[in-house]
């Protein structure tokens, strides 16, 4: 954008730059169902402790398990608009992280065996994702000075103009998710996919 008046010129600079993923997080649950609370905590304790253990004995270690959340919650249902208590539900959550990503399909199979039944999500990202924002933020300002250079050289600019204000432009970084549905192996194939990394700039530059 020119600006005459204050003789500047505006441009937005974009930049992005493709990664392959080195750590990949699943997020499973155990969900427990009936009408004695405390029966339905042990149940979910013993095969949440169970999917654990199966993991620890997998190689995955104690640091790279966290529980994430845990919830009780009454269950209602609605009989002619009238509310009647069915019982009680428990969940607890845990996110695993492992930086094996041919891995990934094999960990949610062995959770799946020994007592989880929700996936939550299974997310790929990069743990320096910084180091790859900075170079796309290098493209975004290189992307920019070469619109400059065009709308200057359009407008028969004397000089180069110079920048004044950079300023940045969030963008929410994409987390490469992907599963394929169970195949005839009984294994669930998951592929991590390619992630691409962002930047953009709004760019004043001065005339001068």
């Amino acid at each position: 954008m020119y600006n005459q008046e204050q003789r500047t010129i505006t441009v937005y600079g974009e930049g992005a730059v493709k990664a392959s993923p080195d750590r990949v997080q699943i997020v499973i649950s155990v969900n427990s169902r009936g009408t004695e609370l405390q029966e339905i905590q042990q149940d979910n304790a013993s095969r949440m402790n169970q999917v654990t253990k199966a993991l620890l004995a997998a190689g995955i270690s104690e640091d790279s398990i966290q529980t994430i959340d845990y919830q009780i919650r009454p269950v209602y249902d609605y009989v002619n608009g009238e509310q009647r208590f069915q019982g009680y539900e428990v969940t607890n959550t845990i996110r695993i992280t492992s930086e094996n990503l041919s891995r990934a399909g094999e960990l949610v199979d062995l959770a799946v065996k020994n007592g989880a039944n929700q996936i939550g999500s299974i997310e790929f990202s990069l743990q320096n994702q910084d180091e790859y924002y900075q170079k796309a933020l290098a493209l975004a300002l290189q992307d920019a000075e070469m619109k400059m250079i065009t709308i200057g050289t359009s407008l028969q600019l004397p000089n180069k103009p110079i920048p004044m204000t950079i300023e940045e432009q969030h963008i929410n970084q994409p987390i490469a998710f992907r599963a394929v549905a169970m195949a005839d192996t009984g294994s669930t194939p998951i592929s991590s996919g390619t992630l691409t990394i962002s930047a953009s700039l709004l760019v004043t530059y001065q005339i001068v």
